[in-house]
């Protein structure tokens, strides 16, 4: 059976950020340890099936005798994780402890050096339900030597995730999904609202207006490609005081996960390209209404009637809240847990538009899509990320 593709991440502090804390301590002429990570904080790597990954220890200088470097896994860590995934704005969940395995339980700084060799952790991602990150946190406890760690930073948070293959939505032009319980919905006039949706374009528009209708409203909040303002291949925000124009070019054949906030409390919009800030401007209201109608009601594919895309669409949701960079980032593939994210997170409406669901909402708020035109379904074979 084939695995999900599989990334590691590990977050830690940075020690160059902590130097004030060292020096004030008195600990940097003793040296110190911690978990080596990038100028982001994480350490990736990608696997096809389970196998082992691996992570490394730094000390603040060089070693004139070998180190060992003793860690833990921190099984009695929900707290810790709840704080993590808070302070970054993720939802990872705790790593069942039958899917890992460690080699060792410490590591080896060498005389000479102030990397240790790799720890191997065996990952078993038999079980892991798509749409979840797996956190497995660890903590160093100490070393053999006079070294010490830095306290409150002497953690990592290894995180596992799977690429998801799923089916997807083909829109051939003319084709696509309209929501009619959304029509008037009292819940869907929303002061703050993000709005997602991944999609493979085929071909621009060639006809005034170069609009290709992705998801929303027109003139209220419709995300499309295309207008008579910009080029058939940027995408826009068109809505009443909430209008934004990416600054990218898109291509065909390609797929995008493109999401765009809206805080009318804040008074900004912004739009991302695969979790990626793209443009930010001021917004002119106080909020949208996706309940109400504008020739057509609020559709995947379509708008004013026409002006209909023709590609690929997947994975459509709205939230009432404003998601960060992270979270778009991290939910791009799919959610685990849609009533729970609309019961306890604000999801208004999730749309997997494969082969399975075929437009239904799986938040269980009921804006299921019915699907017009000739609507077909790929095989579940699209990989996400691609």
């Amino acid at each position: 059976m084939k695995k999900t593709l599989l990334v590691l991440a590990a977050f830690a502090a940075l020690v160059s950020c902590q130097r004030s804390i060292i020096d004030t301590a008195g600990l940097y002429d003793k040296g110190v340890v911690s978990f080596q990570t990038g100028a982001t904080g994480e350490i990736s790597a990608f696997l096809e099936e389970s196998a082992p990954v691996s992570f490394t220890i730094a000390s603040s200088k060089k070693v004139n005798k070998d180190v060992n470097v003793s860690f833990e896994v921190v099984r009695d860590s929900l707290e810790a994780l709840a704080a993590f995934n808070q302070a970054g704005g993720t939802n990872y969940w705790m790593m069942p402890e039958e899917n890992y395995e460690f080699e060792d339980d410490y590591a080896v700084i060498h005389a000479g050096s102030a990397v240790s060799d790799p720890v191997s952790v065996n990952i078993d991602i038999e079980g892991f339900k798509n749409g979840v990150i797996y956190c497995l946190p660890v903590k160093i406890t100490g070393t053999d030597s006079e070294m010490g760690t830095i306290p409150g930073v002497e953690y990592a948070f290894i995180t596992i995730r799977g690429y998801v293959y799923a089916s997807a939505a083909s829109l051939p032009g003319g084709s696509y999904f309209s929501m009619p319980t959304t029509v008037n919905d009292p819940n869907l006039a929303l002061e703050v609202c993000t709005m997602e949706i991944r999609v493979k374009v085929n071909d621009w528009a060639h006809y005034n207006p170069f609009i290709s209708s992705l998801i929303g409203v027109e003139e209220n909040f419709l995300m499309r490609f295309g207008d008579i303002s910009c080029d058939p291949n940027q995408l826009q925000l068109a809505g009443q005081g909430v209008s934004i124009t990416s600054k990218a070019h898109f291509d065909t054949g390609k797929w995008y996960h493109v999401a765009v906030v809206a805080n009318g409390i804040k008074q900004y919009c912004r739009l991302y390209i695969n979790g990626e800030l793209d443009s930010d401007q001021p917004m002119g209201s106080k909020g949208i209404n996706l309940g109400q109608v504008y020739n057509s009601i609020f559709a995947i594919g379509m708008s004013e009637k026409g002006r209909y895309l023709n590609g690929y669409v997947s994975e459509a949701r709205v939230w009432g809240r404003e998601l960060s960079a992270t979270e778009l980032v991290n939910g791009q593939c799919s959610i685990a847990d849609p009533v729970g994210e609309a019961r306890d997170n604000k999801l208004l409406g999730y749309w997997k538009l494969d082969e399975e669901n075929k437009g239904k909402d799986l938040t269980g708020n009921g804006y299921d899509g019915v699907p017009s035109g000739s609507i077909t379904y790929t095989p579940a074979n699209i990989r996400c990320p691609e």
